[in-house]
């Protein structure tokens, strides 16, 4: 009997999620989805958990449903924009809601399923973006969320350095999805020549999983980044949060 790849795929019900979970149930992979809705698409290989990713209670009580899925694959994609306001007007708890969704969550999914990844040689895909290379006013919440994903990217990266787990950071771009228009409805302006598709998002994930290039690790990576291009010598010190440094001053 064939044994499939296994991959976990964090708000899979819509929008780049769900092109995600159709993208590996294609490849035959065996999927499972955490989320709060089933995405509507039939398959034999998909299996569907609901919960809702905000809420710790809920995420504990499927901690062992996820360990014992054993898989080779984590792509962590839930997002929720949180309370839109300025910091100063916005309710703490719900802004604190809204970064245990975008960072917490990620990170005790993550934790529950570390040894299975690790033993089989996978990879953590955290979708970044939404304000984590840039200010974005108004989303603080979910912004500071995504830019502290990025850098806990590249720390699996660093404390895993001597085994074969790969993780990335990935920044799907302006995607037309409900939480796209969400933003452009609250003042956050975006050229319509910038938005795209998410297959380029899937592009770049199977990309990663058919070229485990060690030196692209830990690494923050655009969709519309000439990737292909990436050699160990051209990225160096690119493509991480890094600070500006001109020691001339």
């Amino acid at each position: 009997m064939r044994h499939l790849n296994k991959i976990i795929i964090t708000g899979g019900s819509s929008g780049i999620g769900f092109s995600i979970v159709k993208n590996f149930l294609k490849k035959s992979y065996k999927v499972l989805c955490l989320s709060r809705t089933k995405p509507n698409i039939e398959s034999s290989n998909l299996i569907f958990i609901k919960v809702d990713l905000s809420k710790k209670n809920q995420l504990m009580k499927i901690k062992n449903d996820i360990i014992k899925f054993n898989p080779k694959y984590l792509v962590c994609n839930a997002a929720d924009l949180g309370e839109i306001n300025y910091f100063a007007k916005a309710n703490i708890h719900k802004w604190e809601k809204s970064f245990f969704l975008n960072l917490f969550s990620h990170a005790y999914i993550t934790k529950f399923c570390l040894n299975s990844i690790k033993n089989k040689k996978g990879i953590i895909f955290f979708l970044a973006g939404g304000g984590a290379a840039n200010s974005f006013e108004k989303f603080s919440s979910y912004s500071l969320a995504k830019t502290a994903i990025v850098r806990f990217a590249e720390n699996l990266a660093a404390e895993n350095k001597n085994s074969s787990l790969f993780s990335f950071a990935i920044t799907p771009g302006p995607v037309k999805t409900k939480l796209l228009l969400k933003t452009l409805k609250n003042g956050h302006k975006i050229e319509k020549n910038r938005i795209v598709p998410p297959e380029r998002c899937i592009d770049l994930i199977n990309y990663l999983i058919k070229f485990k290039k060690k030196f692209l690790n830990g690494k923050y990576i655009h969709v519309n980044d000439n990737y292909k291009k990436f050699t160990k010598n051209n990225t160096k010190d690119l493509f991480f949060l890094r600070r500006a440094e001109n020691r001339s001053i």
